[in-house]
């Protein structure tokens, strides 16, 4: 046992915070997901003999996930980013759009238009058009 420690925690920095391996895996396993998502890498990069090696290499105790769990997480990750951006979207246009108002225009007398208000259109110009205004 000692020489097990010698050999793998000796030269370890006393106040580094332990994650439980649990954890650890979940954070390695996000961190491929990211690497796979962001660099456009295919799924099957994990079966990859040199991707192996590396991972192997740099943490020797994780295993890497297959490529159908992988591809499980993606889709999961996919989910959480819809949603995400889904409820962002819908607050811009909340905020936005929230003074929307019905209004005739005079060309077309019986067909209600929908026209912003005029509190909507100067938050807009002064959001997206830093000079003066225009309408």
């Amino acid at each position: 046992m000692l020489r097990h420690y010698r050999a793998r925690h000796e030269n370890e920095v006393p106040d580094t915070p332990r994650v439980d391996s649990a954890s650890r895996k979940q954070m390695l396993d996000e961190a491929v997901l990211n690497f796979i998502v962001k660099d456009c890498q295919p799924l099957s990069i994990v079966e990859s003999e040199g991707f192996r090696e590396l991972i192997q290499a740099l943490q020797p105790s994780y295993v890497l996930p297959t490529r159908k769990t992988i591809k499980q997480m993606v889709a999961k990750k996919y989910e959480e980013e819809r949603e995400r951006v889904k409820k962002e979207v819908q607050q811009a246009v909340a905020i936005t759009f929230g003074n929307i108002s019905t209004s005739k225009w005079a060309g077309r007398p019986k067909v209600p238009q929908l026209m912003p208000s005029r509190r909507c259109r100067d938050t807009w110009q002064k959001a997206i058009l830093p000079g003066p205004r225009i309408l």
